[in-house]
């Protein structure tokens, strides 16, 4: 390994491990957030309501249709 490519490394762990603090911070901010609401809260919030989940949305069958003809217009495709 030559000294430019210890240097890269090195520079991409440093990176990843800031990011990792970042993640870590805010998960730390977040949980006090949340702790705090708890406590000062006659009733605390639902845990759906704490980590909604996505929903699936279910599509009509001309909206899906609509999504088709978008998408295949996107990717270049004719209509037959």
């Amino acid at each position: 390994m030559t000294p430019a490519e210890l240097n890269l490394y090195a520079g991409a762990f440093t990176e990843r491990r800031r990011e990792e603090q970042r993640l870590t911070q805010v998960n730390i901010y977040s949980l006090a957030a949340l702790t705090r609401a708890m406590i000062w809260a006659k009733h605390p919030p639902s845990f759906d309501r704490v980590f909604p989940e996505e929903r699936r949305r279910d599509m009509s069958d001309e909206q899906m249709y609509a999504m088709v003809q978008g998408l295949n217009a996107m990717f270049g495709g004719e209509e037959g």
